[in-house]
């Protein structure tokens, strides 16, 4: 029987953060995305930071409410608001060509996956022996995403949000894979 809910643990997590890629997507398409199309590199990326942040964060926490506190929204919320403001406001560069982007990817999916690891990490760290994984997994998931994503973006020479959707599947599929093994005792 704990084989069964440790998946749905794993499947919960996954539909929760996809509806909240999704949520947040809405929402910039709703009139958001235009509003702030002007704003300065900054401030969009504080925005774009709070938008994605807040609806993942929200949709994680509903997976995940009879395992950790609400405090998981703040952090969560407060890693994305960070890591793209910062990230927007043109601090960590850019690589060019496939290669430049490869590594981009990798710079950026590591800095924002021990960001977001470490904030969540916080929440998790009395709820699970094993919580210290969720960073490196975080960092995992997110640097080989992106990599992924930026490279095969500048491959195809896509303007696209391509690299959002790879990025997102690739770390959903690892950090389900680890949440499942660090609550695998919990979720029955």
């Amino acid at each position: 029987m704990r084989s069964t809910n440790d998946w749905k643990l794993g499947l919960w997590w996954s539909l929760a953060t996809l509806a909240g890629f999704i949520v947040g997507l809405m929402i910039l398409f709703a009139g958001l995305g235009a509003a702030i199309n002007h704003f300065p590199p900054f401030l969009f990326g504080l925005t774009l930071g709070f938008t994605f942040g807040l609806s993942c964060a929200v949709m994680q926490w509903l997976a995940l409410r009879r395992l950790v506190s609400p405090w998981w929204v703040v952090a969560t919320f407060a890693a994305w608001a960070i890591f793209w403001t910062v990230n927007l406001a043109g601090l960590l560069g850019t690589g060019s060509g496939v290669a430049g982007k490869i590594l981009e990817g990798l710079g950026h999916g590591a800095l924002f996956g021990a960001l977001l690891g470490f904030f969540q990490w916080l929440v998790l760290r009395g709820k699970a022996a094993n919580a210290q994984q969720w960073i490196v997994a975080n960092i995992i998931g997110w640097s080989l995403g992106a990599a992924l994503g930026d490279g095969i973006k500048a491959a195809l020479r896509s303007e696209a949000p391509l690299e959002f959707v790879i990025v997102f599947i690739v770390s959903t599929l690892i950090l389900a894979f680890t949440l499942v093994r660090m609550f695998r005792d919990k979720s029955a």
